[in-house]
């Protein structure tokens, strides 16, 4: 059975946690989870193995979310990654600069698991459309 790969990156460890324990429970067979701390350690981990999902937090200290989004969509090993970012920001300029650089969804915090289950279930939706229209 393949497993889908997803990776949490987060400042937050609570929040890296409580995304871990949605994912197991809405999805305790379907999904292999990784985590990173930051943008930089995301970027190291996605050069050596890539994965199908990312969970990325907007605001963290360093490299934000939207410059990993950036970097992931630039990676030919990563062009079908279902990227959605997590924010508790409704600013229409963080909004838009996230959509001009290709996100694939938005989830708001504060979050519930079911919203988690929702957002990740669409997404796995769009990357059996992709494997699928590629004939994979």
């Amino acid at each position: 059975m393949y497993r889908v790969r997803v990776l949490i990156v987060d400042d937050e460890l609570a929040m890296r946690a409580f995304v871990r324990a949605g994912l197991k429970v809405s999805f305790p067979e379907a999904v292999q989870i990784e985590e990173a701390g930051s943008g930089e350690m995301a970027m190291k981990k996605l050069a050596v193995y890539p994965c199908d999902i990312v969970i990325c937090d907007w605001n963290m200290p360093g490299m934000k979310g939207t410059e990993l989004l950036a970097w992931v969509k630039e990676q030919d090993s990563l062009k079908d990654t279902q990227f959605l970012m997590l924010t508790a920001s409704h600013e229409k300029d963080i909004v838009m600069n996230a959509v001009e650089l290709g996100v694939d969804d938005f989830i708001m915090k504060p979050l519930s698991a079911d919203e988690l289950s929702r957002r990740v279930k669409s997404a796995l939706a769009r990357l059996l459309d992709i494997k699928k229209n590629k004939g994979g």
